[in-house]
């Protein structure tokens, strides 16, 4: 019981000078956890720690890459810039195992600052004590009792981490695939879009030139028809000068038999028929040459049909180009629709990866807020046994106190009890007494009255 309360005061003297988020566990306790993490302790060892500081120093390395991932070919094995520095002293032999050294005492102190124990130093290594030996191994079990629990977490985590990523990666790699598809459908549709302003350009060129040859075609119809009508009107002229003619000659031979002609007259009405002859072959000639004419017109007018009948075959060639681009465009459209679905998809992943990142921010906080609040339970609970021990130490001095104070009181009773027995004891013989005393005084009282009644009855 006394070594009980020693270490109760022992506890919660530590418990006073610094308080931890993590239990401080029995000896037995540490033993066998620890050999469940693979780093075996015995109870000399936790016991006596400056006789086993070779140990000590063993557990120190293997808790270090438990919860590190730091080797002790790691820890032996200075980094370049260690090295450099190192070369850099005035006897860099002389530091070979120092900066080793350090480099292990740095590590210690930083696995027990994420254990929870901040005021570890050289001293633990080199002069460990059991008070200290055994709160520092129970930090770093409690430690690993949170690592094995928070692992999972960690691991599904991630797993749905690099699951979102690879997601997202093949999301970019498709948007990257459907903006190479889009530039290229959008060079070609540039290409599509200046055969077609080219296509354009020469119809505007042929519609203005079928329309200056329309209205070339339909002035030549109308100078034609008139030309026709010109040229009727002349083969009638020259027909009705023709049979004017005829008659004339009829009637002159008529008269060439009848009348003495004239020489001169004769000659004068032939120099005037004869003029009016080449008057209307004049016009006769003219009116072939204006039919040429209409005829090169109807030629060209021809040739201009062909060339609107070229020029409507080269407008079906544009309509079926067109129905091609309309083609390509709706094309486009759709590329541009998978490409709008595609970025809607990234923005999708996008929106499930922050959203997977809050999660695991939130699991995050709650593991800091569980740890908190398990540190702040295990502060309390650390007072709580701390208020315990010292009312228990209270407790045990005032049972100390009590007992003692009944052990006195029982004396007290029981010679308080021998007393009430003698004075019972003489009250019962004094009561005895008085009661032979009063059957005595009775039987002389009767006596007397029976004197007195006889001396009465004798009167």
């Amino acid at each position: 019981q006394s070594d009980r309360q020693q270490a109760g005061k022992m506890d919660l003297t530590t418990g006073q000078q610094q308080s931890f988020p993590f239990p401080l566990l029995k000896n037995a306790d540490i033993i066998n956890l620890m050999s469940e993490l693979g780093v075996p302790v015995s109870a000399d060892e936790l016991t006596e720690p400056v006789r086993h500081k070779d140990r000590v120093r063993e557990v120190f390395i293997m808790l270090i890459e438990l919860g590190l991932g730091v080797t002790e070919d790691d820890l032996r094995t200075p980094s370049a810039a260690v090295q450099a520095k190192r070369a850099a002293l005035p006897h860099p032999e002389l530091h070979e195992e120092s900066l080793s050294e350090i480099k292990f005492l740095k590590k210690c102190m930083k696995f027990m600052k994420v254990c929870g124990v901040q005021d570890f130093g050289w001293k633990d290594l080199n002069a460990p004590t059991k008070q200290r030996f055994r709160r520092q191994l129970s930090g770093a079990i409690n430690f690993a009792r949170f690592r094995e629990d928070a692992i999972p977490i960690y691991e599904e985590l991630r797993q749905q981490r690099e699951e979102v990523l690879a997601a997202l990666q093949e999301a970019q790699g498709e948007n990257v695939n459907l903006l190479k598809d889009m530039d290229d459908a959008k060079a070609a549709t540039d290409e599509c879009w200046k055969e077609i302003e080219e296509v354009e350009n020469d119809c505007a060129e042929i519609e203005a030139e079928i329309t200056q040859q329309n209205k070339l075609q339909a002035s030549l119809r109308e100078e034609s028809k008139h030309l026709k009508r010109k040229a009727n009107e002349l083969k009638d002229a020259i027909a009705t000068v023709a049979i004017e003619l005829e008659e004339a000659q009829v009637e002159d031979r008529k008269l060439s038999a009848q009348v003495v002609k004239s020489p001169a007259r004769v000659k004068s009405e032939m120099n005037v028929m004869m003029a009016s002859l080449e008057t209307a072959k004049g016009e006769s000639a003219n009116a072939e040459k204006e039919a040429n004419l209409v005829k090169r017109k109807i030629a060209n007018v021809s040739k201009a049909r062909g060339i609107v009948e070229e020029a409507t075959s080269i407008m079906t060639d544009i309509d079926t180009e067109k129905t091609k681009y309309e083609g390509v465009v709706d094309e486009i459209k759709d590329k541009a629709s998978s490409i709008a679905s595609t970025k809607k998809r990234t923005a999708e992943f996008t929106e499930r990866m922050e959203d997977y990142e809050k999660q695991v921010h939130r699991v995050e906080e709650k593991i800091e807020h569980t740890r908190k609040q398990g540190r702040t339970k295990l502060d309390a609970a650390q007072e709580a046994l701390d208020n315990a021990q010292s009312e228990l130490l209270l407790v045990e001095k005032g049972r100390r106190d009590g007992m003692a104070r009944v052990e006195a009181s029982e004396a007290e009773v029981r010679t308080l009890e021998a007393e009430i027995e003698k004075d019972r004891r003489d009250a019962q013989a004094e009561i005895g007494e008085m009661i032979e005393e009063f059957r005595s005084f009775e039987v002389v009282a009767l006596e007397h009255d029976t004197k007195l009644m006889q001396s009465i009855g004798a009167c």
